[in-house]
C-alpha cells in the first residue's frame, strides 16, 4: 500500500506527544490502577475495573505520521514510565515511537533529550501537550508547541492546523 503526498512543503524532524490528556483521558499515574488487562481486541481495563481508552482520533494521527515518514517520541512528566510504556504496548501504539522520555522532570528537559539523541534542531520539532504552562515552557526554546484541550487531547483538526502552521512558520523563516 502507497501512501498519500504529505500536502505541505515542509515536514518537521519529529512529533511528540504528552500521554496523559493530549493521547488518553486520565493523568495514568493518578487515575488508574495497574495491572492492565486486555479484555478483548478493543477493550483494556485496569484492575479496578475501569475502562481505560485512548481519545478517538490518536491512532489515526499515529497512523498519519507513521504513513508520512514523520517520526515520534513521547514526552511525558510521571515517575511511572514502565506503567505508561506497558500501557502503550496494551494499545499497540508503543510501536509508533522512537523515544520516550517519561520522568519527573520539566518539558524543556524532555525536549533537550529528544534533540539530543535524534540530533534534531528545537525550530524542528511539533509537540502536542494539554498544559499551557508547557506550551510556553517549550515554545520558549523555539519548538512549535501546540496545546490539546484536556475535553479533546490531541484531535484530527488540530494535528492538521499545527502541520499547517509549521509548514507556514518555515516558509516565513527561509525568507
Amino acid at each position: 500500500m502507497t501512501s498519500p503526498s504529505y500536502p505541505f512543503s515542509h515536514k518537521p524532524d519529529i512529533v511528540i506527544f504528552d500521554c496523559d490528556y493530549t493521547l488518553w483521558p486520565y493523568w495514568a499515574d493518578c487515575h488508574l490502577s495497574p495491572p492492565f488487562n486486555k479484555v478483548s481486541e478493543d477493550k483494556i481495563i485496569d484492575s479496578s475495573g475501569y475502562d481505560v481508552k485512548l481519545y478517538q482520533d490518536t491512532i489515526p494521527i499515529l497512523e498519519y505520521c507513521r504513513d508520512h515518514g514523520l517520526p515520534m517520541a513521547i514526552a511525558s512528566k510521571s515517575p511511572m514510565n514502565k506503567m505508561y510504556q506497558d500501557l502503550m504496548k496494551l494499545f499497540g501504539i508503543h510501536k509508533f515511537f522512537i523515544q520516550f522520555e517519561i520522568y519527573c522532570m520539566s518539558k524543556s528537559r524532555h525536549m533537550t533529550d529528544i534533540q539530543k539523541k535524534q540530533s534534531v534542531e528545537f525550530q524542528k520539532m511539533i509537540f502536542f501537550d494539554d498544559e499551557y504552562g508547557n506550551i510556553r515552557t517549550t515554545r520558549n526554546m523555539g519548538v512549535h508547541a501546540v496545546h490539546c484541550p484536556h475535553e479533546r487531547g490531541v484531535t484530527w483538526d488540530i494535528f492538521m492546523k499545527a502541520l499547517k502552521d509549521y509548514d507556514a512558520e518555515m516558509k516565513r523563516a527561509r525568507r
